[in-house]
């Protein structure tokens, strides 16, 4: 009996990037039922395109920018609330080769939450993502597709909207991505609370391409002030979930991450000196913030 499948989408402000990746979707071996484009607000051509290519299989929605957890958190809740079985999720910077989705329903009896092996386009390196979450630090320990050498697919403990195909019945189980997050972060919860519920894929069968829009070193803005104030957020609501609410791992590891990104920063030679003094001011500003909200009590 086949399954219904929606891909959902989140785009802003770089329509080329979104026309090859709508292209590569509708190319699939597998016909998709439907895609959902949700549009962050964007400013470019792209609300023109969209308006261009809206039919019965593309549903378009648009709404302000609320950063990429709540672009996500619209698309899988059209997808949940239309009953569509399955729910492909991705950026509008990644390109699925053609039999992605058809490798992806190949893991279905082993996982309700499978993710793609992902490489980039400019030179096909492979982006080894194969990691876990520790719960103690809520940063990831990284093991560099290890797994994957020998074994066509293997499990981590959490996910990617980067090609994430997940099952409604775990959306069922967890509900939507948190739009508290703005970015960073939202995938990563999300995966955790996934991996309560089935063991999540990761599978070097299907693949799909990752734009290499800048240096992976390159930290942006808005990167350096929610990836901090979102590790507070992560321990926030997770923390029911921990072996060790208290560890003093987290502090340490957040200690060390910042020392890492500030040295990374100062000595990097793409800033200039306002945007080094900027970006530290980020970090920290971000720290803070995340411990005031990490503070604030919640009805659990």
């Amino acid at each position: 009996m086949s399954q219904s499948v929606c891909a959902v989408l989140v785009t802003y402000n770089r329509v080329n990037l979104l026309k090859e990746c709508i292209t590569s979707l509708l190319n699939q071996t597998i016909t998709l039922d439907k895609i959902c484009i949700v549009d962050n607000g964007s400013t470019d051509e792209t609300p023109q395109y969209l308006q261009s290519i809206a039919s019965d299989k593309i549903e378009i929605i648009t709404q302000s920018n609320v950063g990429s957890a709540g672009g996500f958190n619209t698309a899988i809740k059209y997808a949940y609330e239309n009953n569509y079985d399955w729910i492909w999720t991705m950026d509008d910077d990644v390109e699925p080769f053609i039999d992605c989705l058809e490798q992806l329903l190949k893991l279905g009896d082993i996982s309700k939450c499978i993710n793609p092996l992902r490489l980039f386009k400019d030179n096909d390196e492979v982006y080894e993502w194969e990691h876990y979450f520790d719960y103690r630090t809520c940063m990831p320990i990284v093991h560099n597709n290890m797994s994957l050498r020998n074994k066509e697919y293997c499990f981590v403990n959490t996910t990617c909207f980067e090609g994430m195909l997940i099952h409604r019945s775990i959306v069922e189980k967890i509900g939507f991505p948190n739009k508290d997050y703005f970015i960073a972060g939202d995938d990563t919860e999300y995966g955790v609370l996934a991996n309560l519920y089935t063991n999540v894929a990761y599978t070097k069968t299907a693949k799909m391409y990752r734009k290499r829009l800048v240096s992976l070193n390159k930290i942006r803005p808005l990167q350096a002030y929610y990836e901090f104030r979102n590790l507070f957020l992560l321990k926030k609501n997770l923390r029911k979930h921990f072996l060790q609410r208290n560890s003093p791992f987290f502090y340490k590891n957040l200690y060390r991450e910042l020392k890492y990104r500030t040295k990374l920063i100062i000595k990097g030679k793409e800033y200039t000196m306002a945007e080094k003094k900027d970006l530290i001011s980020r970090m920290i500003r971000g720290i803070r913030d995340g411990i005031k909200l990490y503070k604030v009590k919640t009805n659990e």
